[in-house]
């Protein structure tokens, strides 16, 4: 039994590239993200690399679906999660039980599972805050959850909706085709609302003397992995953009919000070579680019990035980019 595959992730996802745009320019895009292709099933790639293949996939695919359409079809993990979730009894235990271990095969991500007597709810969470404005990547793991959930089912159910935080502006129409469902944008959540019943389904597999067994081996492999803290710049801009949209926190509110005073953050980001307003600035520009290329009105945006007017927004803009954000639009536009 195979319980963690290496890249098992990154391998599919760089096979999807190479089905739809060909195997140079699949290694071009491995290497710009920092992966030397030819070790790319050995090397140690981050999720955050994951993160940014995906997106230099879409932009040279100009398909803003591509990531949720390789999501969709990455259904099978032979991972100690995977193996787990098909031995379970029902897919709402699938999920709670794979879920408890799923830092082993990507510690930065979470899942978070509350059932109610209206509605069931998964929620998506990641640990480091670089890869909430990764929207692309976003997509690509709430799709790539529910095509594995079905596999796991034996049935194509619908969910009530599928929900990411971040906008689309036009462009929500192939998401909704791909799901087959609702997908909402610019929700207070990323994740998977189901119907009443769907997590009642049975497993085909159940067998809990395995769930048993690989629950204490992966309580064990918990252990001699420890724990894993982010740098204090992931946490601050965690918290900055699970504020969004609407207004950015203060300094003082996320120190508030990390048990610590505004002088230790500084002290903190100082030792990593940076500040708060640099990383404020820095999430600003990277989500208006991301915003603008998808085709957004700049009035939306400069809502949804906390600035007071349209030409405030504007002139932050043209200072990092060094051209109005108008400009950048129509140059970019679906890349």
């Amino acid at each position: 039994m195979i319980l963690q595959k290496k890249n098992e992730r990154f391998l599919h996802v760089c096979n999807e590239i190479s089905n739809k745009l060909g195997d140079a320019k699949m290694e071009q895009l491995v290497r710009r993200v920092g992966v030397d292709p030819k070790h790319r099933a050995d090397a140690d790639v981050t999720t955050l690399q994951e993160a940014q293949l995906l997106r230099e996939a879409c932009k040279s695919a100009e398909d803003i679906s591509f990531a949720a359409r390789i999501g969709s079809t990455f259904r099978q993990s032979q991972t100690l999660t995977g193996y787990i979730a098909k031995s379970s009894k029902t897919l709402g235990s699938a999920i709670e039980n794979s879920a408890r271990f799923y830092t082993l095969a990507d510690s930065e991500t979470n899942f978070d599972l509350s059932r109610t007597s209206s509605e069931d709810v998964m929620k998506i969470e990641n640990n480091n805050g670089a890869l909430l404005r990764h929207h692309r990547f976003q997509e690509f793991l709430v799709f790539g959850l529910l095509a594995r959930l079905r596999v796991l089912a034996g049935v194509d159910f619908f969910p009530e909706k599928l929900c990411l935080q971040h906008e689309v502006g036009d462009h929500q129409q192939p998401f909704t085709k791909l799901a087959g469902c609702r997908v909402e944008f610019a929700s207070e959540f990323t994740g998977i609302v189901f119907g009443q019943t769907t997590l009642d389904l049975p497993m085909a597999n159940y067998d809990p003397s395995l769930v048993d067994y690989l629950s204490e081996l992966g309580a064990n492999m918990l252990a001699a992995h420890g724990t894993h803290r982010d740098s204090y710049r992931a946490q601050v801009e965690k918290h900055l953009i699970k504020q969004l949209p609407g207004r950015i926190l203060s300094a003082d509110e996320v120190a508030d919000k990390l048990a610590m005073s505004r002088r230790t953050l500084t002290r903190h980001l100082t030792a990593e070579g940076t500040g708060f307003r640099e990383i404020v600035d820095g999430l600003r520009f990277d989500i208006a680019k991301t915003y603008l290329k998808d085709g957004l009105s700049i009035s939306e945006i400069a809502f949804m990035l906390g600035y007071a007017d349209h030409a405030a927004f504007s002139t932050a803009f043209t200072r990092w980019a060094g051209q109005s954000p108008r400009t950048f639009q129509k140059s970019n536009q679906g890349h």
